[in-house]
């Protein structure tokens, strides 16, 4: 417990570092250029969780996954598909959705980096119990992206802080954001961030090297010579890929959604959102891989397993909403279009989903992992359809800039706010539904006992 506790507080703080990077940036520049940064940033992602198929995963439940000529097959093929994804991208779709060529193929190298080879390396890590490498690259990945918004609008911040705390006044030119190399705040961040991660990824190689275990296991295993990972890899990558995209699809694609329903401005308010909640995901995925041995064995930990979730959700939920006009009037001085409704929506969508990560515990630990299975993938159905269908919507009404529409009456982006919740109440009845009774349970518990003894 103690090292999942240690390891979960570094990548909370990580992901704090990160968010207020993130809070900072959207702060120093405009709404649309903060949106403009966020859909070709979300954009590049989506691409590196195709292009590293669920590589990560594999090299932590193959045999050779801590030796280096396994590390050097997947990253290999991954950052080759990255580059023929991102390079199609760039040439096809990206002029469509008008993004601007030297922000995505910055946000693109940066998400090769940090989505495909630092994924990889850390996994590496994992297998060879290096558990503080793995925390030191957590943190240097968020100091990187702190290091980009210093480099894009560090005096201007500093100033505003200032501003904000003490209430002095200063002049536009000194709280105004101006960027190095003679560029834009946003292209700046995009440019230093990037450089930066590639470096990272760099370290992480060096730190991921053993050379005593490479020898061994080329010496132990032929598979060691493989230049490409086997079709058993690949075939258990491709069931990694489709949770990686499902988790994606409820989590993370909601600026995309955005993107293509509503104007900049809205957009640069959905990431700012999203970008705090889903750092406080780290909570439940850390009790989800603590009670889940735990549950495999009994019920008998699922009570206090719900109290601690609970006492989680309930108070960040509330925090969340309560702080989320202040957030939007003072913080960011009420330049992002309904962001406080925005934050209270989401803020729901934690709590709800803190419930289902328990639920979908208790059906992993029973081995009914058809069923989760089928909970996320009708939520990530009922989010991409939903987001869909509202862009549709709001198109067809004419508002063709992406300007926020009506339909009879209601608010689209209202409405919009309304799909990820339903979403999770939908995957938290279903999967309440798919629970077994607690004989069956038994039933379950015992014939799995049996199955690992």
């Amino acid at each position: 417990m103690s090292e999942a506790l240690i390891f979960s507080l570094f990548n909370l703080m990580a992901r704090g570092l990160s968010s207020a990077a993130g809070l900072l940036l959207a702060r120093a520049v405009a709404p649309e250029a903060f949106g403009e940064y966020a859909l070709a940033l979300n954009y590049a992602v989506l691409l590196g969780v195709l292009a590293r198929m669920g590589g990560n995963e594999v090299l932590l439940v193959t045999r050779d996954g801590a030796s280096g000529a396994a590390l050097r097959r997947w990253m290999g093929v991954g950052i080759s598909l990255y580059a023929l994804l991102a390079i199609g991208f760039a040439v096809g779709i990206a002029p469509l959705l008008g993004l601007s060529a030297f922000i995505f193929a910055f946000c693109a190298l940066r998400a090769a980096a940090e989505q495909v080879g630092l994924q990889m390396i850390n996994s590496r890590l994992q297998r060879q119990e290096r558990l503080g490498r793995v925390n030191l690259m957590t943190v240097l990945i968020s100091l990187a992206v702190a290091i980009a918004v210093a480099c894009a609008a560090g005096p201007a911040l500093y100033h505003q802080g200032i501003a904000l705390v003490t209430g002095a006044e200063f002049s536009a030119d000194m709280t105004t954001p101006a960027g190095m190399f003679g560029l834009a705040p946003v292209p700046t961040f995009v440019m230093v961030s990037a450089i930066a991660l590639v470096i990272v990824m760099l370290l992480g190689m060096w730190l991921s090297h053993d050379a005593a275990a490479d020898a061994q296991a080329v010496d132990s295993d032929a598979a060691s010579q493989r230049r490409l990972p086997s079709k058993a890899d690949f075939a258990r990558g491709r069931g990694f890929l489709y949770n990686n995209l499902m988790s994606f699809a409820y989590l993370q694609a909601w600026v995309i959604l955005a993107g293509l329903a509503f104007a900049p401005a809205q957009v640069a308010s959905v990431s700012v959102v999203t970008s705090i909640v889903f750092a406080l995901y780290v909570f439940p995925t850390s009790l989800y891989r603590y009670y889940l041995p735990k549950l495999t064995h009994g019920d008998a930990r699922l009570k206090e397993y719900l109290v601690i979730a609970s006492g989680f959700a309930l108070p960040v939920a509330g925090g969340l909403a309560l702080v989320a006009p202040w957030l939007a009037e003072h913080f960011l001085s009420g330049a992002y279009p309904r962001l406080t409704l925005t934050l209270r929506a989401f803020a729901l969508v934690y709590l709800v989903h803190a419930f289902v990560t328990c639920a979908f515990t208790r059906l992993a630990a029973l081995r009914l992992n058809g069923k989760r299975l089928l909970c996320q993938s009708t939520g990530a159905t009922l989010v991409v359809g939903g987001g869909l269908a509202i862009a549709a919507l709001n198109h067809s009404l004419g508002n063709a800039s992406g300007d926020t529409g009506s339909l009879l009456g209601v608010d689209l982006y209202s409405l919009f706010l309304c799909v990820p919740v339903a979403a999770e109440v939908v995957m938290l009845a279903m999967a309440i539904l798919f629970q077994p009774s607690l004989s069956r349970s038994g039933k379950a518990h015992e014939d799995n006992a049996a199955a690992s003894a």
